[in-house]
């Protein structure tokens, strides 16, 4: 990575309901290993979805309104994301998320806790019911945020804009430690994300400019996923990822037209074994578009 110019290496644990952080890094969350990107010359992130790290399981029989109440009323859901109003569990989760930090620390202080991946997280509690999806979990980022600078000073905690959190919060406004990652998961790739012949896109660009009103463009991240091999493989495959050079040169040109700096990509399942099988061609181009955009 170091040689292609690329400079952060992002670890990401995998996602939904009953996931532990800890278990599927394995060593890849050990002093050994960060030591070792380190020596790299590389710096290293992990971005999480964390539920039932921040909000342990253990709680649910005894404490079961900790937790997301469904449409359902009355009805509780444990495995996914805690109700973000609730002040035990935000004790809990503010204590929690401190030892995540302590145990994986971020060598660039951009700490990257989320709940659950996909949808239907949304808390319909009497006390959550006013927020939208991306409001409750921009409390949840905000309340992450005053506990991680406990443990690192230069702390700084990204809200996720990504499946129901895209569009903009408006009754919740971000700590001043708390940054945006930008994750178009559902935007066309067939087209740049700019392109407004895709419906998709445009509706992505429009929550991107509602976030940079929040946000500004140096608090601003971008998650893409143009080195994806999940996305466009099945598990267990090896399936090569569609990796358009002309599109992502596209997409990367137009996200730093507008100031933004911090560009990244998802490359779920670009192994090794992936690596013998399709060659480095496409990683080596993107390397070299962000390069020319720095």
């Amino acid at each position: 990575m170091k040689s292609a110019g690329l400079n952060t290496l992002g670890m990401h644990s995998g996602g939904g309901p009953a996931h532990d952080v800890f278990e599927n890094l394995k060593s890849y969350g050990s002093r050994e290993f960060q030591a070792e990107v380190a020596a790299a010359g590389l710096e290293l992130e992990y971005e999480l979805h964390a539920s039932k790290n921040l909000l342990p399981e253990c709680y649910f029989d005894t404490h079961p309104e900790y937790f997301m109440q469904t449409l359902r009323p009355k009805k509780r859901r444990k495995n996914h994301t805690w109700c973000v109003t609730n002040p035990e569990a935000q004790k809990i989760v503010a204590d929690s998320a401190a030892e995540i930090i302590r145990r994986l620390p971020s060598s660039t202080h951009h700490y990257f806790l989320w709940g659950c991946d996909g949808g239907m997280q949304l808390c319909h509690c009497h006390d959550c019911a006013a927020y939208t999806a991306s409001e409750q979990a921009l409390i949840a980022s905000n309340l992450i945020a005053r506990s991680a600078r406990t443990v690192d000073a230069k702390a700084k905690v990204c809200y996720l804009a990504y499946y129901e959190t895209l569009s903009a919060p408006r009754l919740v406004m971000p700590e001043s430690n708390v940054i945006c990652e930008f994750a178009p998961y559902f935007r066309s790739h067939e087209y740049a994300i700019c392109d407004s012949r895709s419906s998709l896109n445009r509706r992505h660009i429009k929550c991107l400019f509602d976030l940079l009103e929040i946000f500004g463009a140096e608090r601003m991240h971008i998650l893409e996923y143009w080195l994806d091999a999940s996305l466009f493989g099945t598990p267990g495959d090896l399936h090569k990822n569609l990796f358009d050079r002309k599109i992502a040169e596209e997409d990367i040109r137009f996200y730093t037209s507008l100031g933004i700096r911090n560009i990244t990509t998802f490359g779920v399942r670009m192994d090794g074994a992936y690596l013998e099988k399709h060659g480095d061609r496409d990683f080596l181009d993107y390397a070299e578009i962000l390069s020319r955009y720095e």
